[in-house]
């Protein structure tokens, strides 16, 4: 939710906001997806949601200074973002997994 609140809060770019509306849809259709107790339809295995969290949260880093370098508002919003996906993803235990119920 706060990827979608974003854009708004903070005054981000047009293209940090179009990327942050993206990455805000994407995490809750893999967060509804993923099979762990928050997840409705468990078709994603937690140890691949982590993964795609791990990934993502170097790339944002990297976009923090590379393609929003010079806009400080953007660098920092996405250096900030990256470095929390990062710690929830030192912090979760994704190796505990739910049987797939249909």
């Amino acid at each position: 939710m706060l990827l979608l609140a974003s854009p708004d809060l903070f005054g981000l770019s047009k293209t940090a906001a179009t990327l942050a509306y993206a990455l805000g849809i994407i995490h809750f259709i893999l967060t509804i997806s993923t099979n762990f107790s928050g997840g409705i339809f468990k078709i994603i295995p937690l140890k691949l949601h982590g993964l795609i969290e791990f990934f993502v949260s170097i790339i944002l880093v990297i976009l923090a200074f590379t393609l929003f370098k010079g806009n400080l508002v953007d660098e920092i919003f996405y250096a900030c973002s990256g470095l929390l996906i990062l710690i929830i993803f030192t912090l979760t235990d994704y190796k505990r997994s739910l049987p797939i119920i249909l």
